[in-house]
């Protein structure tokens, strides 16, 4: 990795630490809600058998 691009990572680490706190959120907390809005767009393309094997989701 060029010096370049280790400057910019840590930038980007930078940058995400400080929105992170600015919203009062941590980086477990931004995961989760990523992964459910992707699971959200990608739904659809289970079965009904298989929506059948989360009874307590509402799909």
């Amino acid at each position: 990795m060029s010096e370049r691009d280790k400057l910019i990572e840590k930038e980007r680490k930078g940058v995400l630490e400080l929105l992170l706190k600015k919203n009062g959120l941590t980086r477990k907390q931004l995961v989760d809600s990523l992964v459910g809005v992707w699971m959200a767009s990608w739904v659809d393309t289970l079965t009904e058998e298989e929506k059948k094997m989360f009874p307590h989701l509402a799909f």
